[in-house]
């Protein structure tokens, strides 16, 4: 019988561990214990899982061991309800964008923040420049005991002022009392593109569209008598190559390659009544099928409980980790190899007759970009990190129900970012040579004091009361400089670029102090009642301000403690609950006025006025209210929880313009002076349903099966003066969600002429081949509306097969590059595009997707528009692991415990219901992609051996 020890550390479901218990009576008869799901509330206090009133979803180690991806949040989605992930790139160790029941804000903060044993540590992206990594990809998954994601008010209160967007909670693996038992994983595979995305032309397919677009610009010729005249040099030396040549280059097998990916882990454990311990180290290596592109990871863990007295507790757990993360820019940089591929001539040839690099003329190709197989091997975005994680606590009980706990926790992450363009080729060539070195600082800790007291009323009466104080501070520093000019492509260290242009640096120091109290009460786990209350102060607001009050309610009743129910053994759990509160959500507007001595004047430091003083600025707030059902059946075999929920997010930060005659200067973002006041409100809401059900339990074969499915419906419902706010092709305005497309509505094409078409108000109806009389209007959102996964767990004697499924309906995604990609002839001759504007209007093709193209076309035909969006409903086969344990009779006399050999696959299936959808589908929490590197679909083998 499984016992299952979890921990709600503050309203937060903890994990610890899994233990197998069994009490035989006589070799022919036996009977096992039934013991109640546990955890842990509130710093220490124990409950069963049917007392909980908050809503919390939990993976287990179990359903993310050995899944192939850097870090923990990429394996979020499809696994817990009510939380969307966005691969916003592939880049190993790059991040995932994470939203738990929705989108909290607009410009605070939409992340949840991140928990580890108790101490918050830091999240996203930490690095500079064009480097994109993950501090989480920094903790080794295989030393993860459990993922909970917490979601309503009464599981996250407690964390106070940052906690509106939710909270996960990640708990390591401890060691338990036993002999030593060694544990040895060794993991290969490949790595490959999860989706093929926009593919470039080649030679022949270049000349056909580029025939017809000079044909379709003079008609005085046709596509025949383009291409003869081309061939004939009529058109320049430049255009007879591109028709002359027989160069076919496909550019992506020059930028690719066969990506790997390795990863050994080992761990010890043990210990007695007094002391255990785990110890763990691992490797890991991912490479992308992009080449420049990688990440590395080794790190150390150790972690030692100690029961010093009867009375007195304590603990310790340190992480180390080195990581190295080389990346590559998206977007328009030309050192994009996905953008090379669709804007480089196929009619270029890639290498020299001796197998070396092709570098074009004065260091260009025919069209002026680099060779992207040259820039990658050549130059680098690279940025390695040293984490310590570390973390104390010591645990005193005063009295039979009081106890004192103080635990202090520390993190330090020190990343150096390196980009070095070398001086023989690409964006380095014109200045000899470029290296930006920058070296950042990161020093946070986390100090808390618990005190626990627990009593009973009665024997049905239950009562736990805790009072928290804690404090966190965040120091951070950084460094920086830039030089060019550089004497050999060998040097890479920037003192050897003798041209100095800049240096710079930057700190800040930023701390928040807060005091809770906790109330848990049951009568005899019929009904359940928890309650807390938070006061945080943040430093960076000024007097007046830096104090919140944050608070929540949870109430329950479980219906199957009735007698009559109980009578019917059919119904475990049959319980409602609901919550409502308030938490704080953080914004990074600063409410000072300050001067800044950054200028130079006459090489005398010269003042200006940055920000306004806001004495008003103040936390959004966040009021989560949620209800629930949660249900078991047959002795808990099968679960079902269904979950309402509403999250309205008030005092939203927006930017508002001020007159030039106050005499701030311009911000990049936005070009006018503006100031940030709380104003405006949106709201989250939907339902979320989860089942589980252990279908078969038997000693050779047992199948479960489990699923979860939620809704989600972002709105905006007040805007400052209730006008809108356009941002490039989305829109926020009232009634609307965040991330809305407001762009014209493409007609597609007219089959008489081939001009395009648009619908003129933005609809359907009337159309119009002019884009500017075409009217702009709501055309769907990114995020999905529908999202999920379902998954499945086989065990037949020693095999073992399980799988996981994830979903996603009601997203949109723009091709923000489709006006070049699909250009229609207008940057046709200078950047091919895809394949994807082949299919072109023609006198004998005219129900084609493409409007005719034209040379230097200026029927802005490739402006956007719903042309280039699509539906990012999709399938997905996430995961799936075949394996097979050799058990103790095969092991005997080998001095093994355990022996597994392993092979499995990571979003090796992948449906798209759009056939225009050119991206990962996963992208869904973007409203664009930016041709950003593709998400990786892995092969591995591996094994297992228990010692």
């Amino acid at each position: 019988m499984n016992v299952k020890l979890r921990v709600l550390s503050v309203g937060a479901l903890f994990f610890l561990g899994q233990t197998a218990f069994a009490q035989k009576t006589k070799k022919d008869t036996a009977s096992t214990t039934q013991i109640e799901e546990v955890v842990m509330v509130g710093f220490g206090q124990k409950k069963t899982v049917q007392e909980l009133t908050g809503s919390v979803g939990t993976m287990k180690s179990d359903a993310i061991k050995d899944v192939p991806v850097a870090s923990v949040d990429k394996m979020l989605q499809g696994r817990v309800s009510g939380v969307q992930t966005g691969n916003a790139s592939g880049q190993p160790g790059g991040f995932a964008s994470v939203r738990v029941r929705g989108i909290a804000s607009v410009n605070g903060g939409v992340n949840p923040i991140y928990v580890v044993d108790g101490i918050r540590v830091q999240s996203g992206d930490l690095t500079s420049g064009a480097t994109t990594a993950n501090i989480l990809a920094n903790l080794n998954s295989d030393d993860i005991e459990s993922v909970t994601v917490l979601k309503d008010a009464a599981s996250t209160a407690v964390y106070g002022a940052d906690a509106g967007a939710g909270v996960i909670v990640i708990t390591t693996k401890s060691g338990k009392k036993g002999k030593p038992k060694i544990s040895l994983n060794f993991e290969s595979g490949t790595n490959s593109r999860a989706i093929e995305g926009m593919r470039g032309l080649n030679t022949e397919q270049y000349r056909h569209i580029l025939s017809y677009a000079f044909a379709n610009a003079d008609p005085t010729t046709t596509p025949e008598g383009v291409y003869a005249d081309m061939i004939a040099g009529l058109y320049g030396a430049a255009p007879k190559q591109i028709f002359t040549t027989t160069n076919n280059t496909n550019w992506r097998d020059v930028t690719s390659r066969s990506g790997y990916q390795n990863s050994v882990n080992a761990s010890i454990s043990g210990g007695n009544d007094k002391v255990t311990y785990y110890n763990s180290a691992n490797y890991f290596l991912q490479e992308s099928e992009l080449k420049g592109s990688d990440f590395k990871r080794l790190g150390f863990t150790t972690k030692v409980d100690v029961k010093a007295t009867d009375k007195f507790k304590f603990g310790t757990d340190v992480q180390l980790s080195y990581s190295r993360i080389n990346t590559l820019p998206n977007g328009g940089g030309f050192a994009n190899p996905i953008l090379f591929e669709l804007f480089a001539r196929p009619t270029d040839q890639a290498y020299n007759p001796d197998g070396t690099y092709y570098l074009g003329n004065s260091g260009r190709l025919s069209n002026n970009l680099f060779n992207s197989g040259y820039v990658q091997d050549n130059n680098y975005f690279r940025a390695s990190t040293a984490r310590v994680f570390g973390n104390v606590y010591g645990e005193y009980q005063i009295l039979k129900n009081l106890s004192y706990r103080v635990v202090f926790g520390a993190e330090y992450n020190n990343i150096e970012n390196d980009t070095y363009y070398n001086p023989v080729h690409g964006d380095g060539y014109q200045v000899n040579g470029r290296k930006t070195e920058t070296t950042a600082r990161y020093f946070n800790w986390n100090f808390q004091n618990i005190v626990n007291y627990n009593f009973k009323l009665g024997d049905k009466n239950r009562f736990n009361i805790s009072a928290i104080q804690e404090a966190y501070q965040r120091n951070y520093r950084a460094v920086a400089g830039q030089g060019v000019n550089v004497g050999s492509p060998t040097l890479e260290t920037l003192s050897n670029f003798i041209k100095p242009i800049y240096a710079t640096g930057d700190r800040s120091v930023s701390s928040r102090n807060g005091y809770a109290g906790v109330l848990n009460y049951d009568y005899d786990k019929l009904i359940l009642i928890d309650a807390s209350i938070r006061r945080d102060a943040l430093s960076n607001f000024v007097p007046g301000q830096k104090w919140g009050t944050f608070y929540s309610i949870g109430a329950g009743v479980d219906l199957a403690r009735l007698q009559f129910v109980k009578d019917w053994d059919k119904i475990s759990q049959f319980k409602f609950r609901g919550s409502y509160g308030k938490v704080g959500n953080t914004i990074s507007s600063i409410p000072y006025s300050l001067y800044q001595y950054t200028g130079n004047y006459n090489d005398q430091p010269a003042a200006a006025p940055r920000y306004v003083y806001n004495p008003d600025l103040r936390w959004e707030t966040v009021k989560p209210l949620s209800f629930g059902l949660d249900m078991g059946f047959f002795k808990n075999r099968l679960t079902v929880t269904a979950e309402y929920y509403n999250k309205k997010t008030e005092d939203l930060v927006f930017s508002v313009p001020l007159q030039l005659s106050q005499g701030l200067p311009a911000e990049t973002t936005p070009t006018y002076p503006y100031k940030d006041i709380n104003v405006g409100s949106l709201v989250n809401k939907g339902f979320e349903f989860t089942v589980n059900y252990d279908v078969i339990k038997q000693e050779d074969f047992s199948l479960s099966i489990g699923g979860n499915l939620s809704t989600l419906k972002n709105e905006i419902t007040a805007l400052y003066g209730g006008q809108d706010v356009i941002t490039g092709a989305t829109i926020l305005r009232e009634g609307e969600g965040i991330g809305t497309f407001y762009i014209r509505k493409w007609a597609g094409v007219d089959p008489t002429n081939g001009d395009p078409l648009w619908y003129k108000n933005g609809m359907d109806g009337e159309t119009t081949n002019k884009y500017a009389d075409a009217a702009l209007a709501v055309q769907g959102r990114s995020y999905s509306n529908v999202f999920g996964g379902v998954n499945l767990n086989v065990a037949y004697k020693n095999f073992t097969l399980s799988a996981l499924g994830t979903f996603g309906f009601g997203g949109k995604v723009l091709n923000d590059w489709g006006s070049y990609t699909q250009s229609d002839g207008q940057y046709t001759y200078s950047y091919p595009g895809s394949t994807d504007a082949l299919d072109f209007w023609t006198p004998s093709n005219p129900n084609a997707a493409n409007p005719k193209p034209i040379y230097n076309n200026a029927t802005n035909s490739n402006r956007t528009s719903t042309r280039f969006l699509a539906k990012t409903d999709y399938l997905r086969l996430s995961n799936i692991r075949v394996g097979y344990k050799f058990d103790a009779k095969m092991l005997k006399g080998t001095g093994l415990q355990g022996f597994e050999v392993y092979a499995q696959g990571n979003n090796i299936l992948t449906h798209r219901y759009d056939k225009n959808l050119k991206f990962d589908p996963e992208n869904n929490l973007n409203s664009t992609n930016n041709l950003n590197l593709p998400v990786q679909k892995t092969y591995s083998l591996g094994f297992n051996i228990q010692f």
